[in-house]
């Protein structure tokens, strides 16, 4: 399997629901929607140190930081994204590697040793930042996104539905006890 590498410039923003609503009536007429015209779900699971300071690092805002997480896009699929996200200044670096749900499953376990069966750097890389930082998997969050795209690389979405969920061991499955983190009328 290959890696997939992304650079991106991110902005975020949070706006009412009702804002949404009325610049996607502007962004219809303007783009097209990737996916699905009423979203689709994001589950991802963060892993961190003992200590949290990927955590911290966002939090305070740092220039340079990274976060590790799988990603799925529908629970009962079989295929899952590990993922090392790095930001640079404003530039961010993403690498995802597709691994099995059943390795997937070994991570969430703490078995990181699984990561040494991938040839790809990125899998060794996670591998030594999982083992060396005493990571452990954190937390889920979920979410629906609706995605617009054009003829250029800009793309603008609409993160909502935003929730949280400390059983980690639920992760593929259908329901999750969740928590939600932020008013459900705000969009991101």
């Amino acid at each position: 399997m290959s890696v997939l590498k992304t650079v991106r410039h991110e902005y975020k923003f949070v706006i009412p629901y009702e804002e949404m609503l009325a610049l996607r009536m502007k962004l219809n007429k303007l783009l097209d929607i990737d996916r699905c015209d009423d979203g689709y779900m994001i589950r991802s699971l963060y892993f961190d140190s003992v200590d949290d300071i990927d955590y911290y690092d966002k939090l305070n805002g740092e220039m340079e930081r990274k976060k590790i997480r799988l990603r799925i896009y529908e629970p009962n699929g079989e295929l899952v994204k590990l993922e090392l996200k790095a930001k640079y200044d404003y530039h961010q670096l993403k690498e995802s590697l597709i691994i099995k749900k059943d390795d997937a499953m070994e991570l969430i376990n703490g078995n990181y040793n699984i990561l040494l069966n991938y040839k790809e750097d990125l899998a060794k890389r996670i591998y030594i930042i999982l083992t060396t930082g005493y990571y452990k998997p954190k937390v889920i969050i979920e979410y629906k996104r609706i995605a617009y795209m054009g003829k250029t690389t800009t793309r603008i979405t609409f993160d909502f539905e935003i929730k949280s969920s400390n059983n980690i061991e639920d992760f593929f499955e259908e329901d999750i006890n969740y928590i939600d983190n932020i008013d459900r009328k705000d969009v991101v």
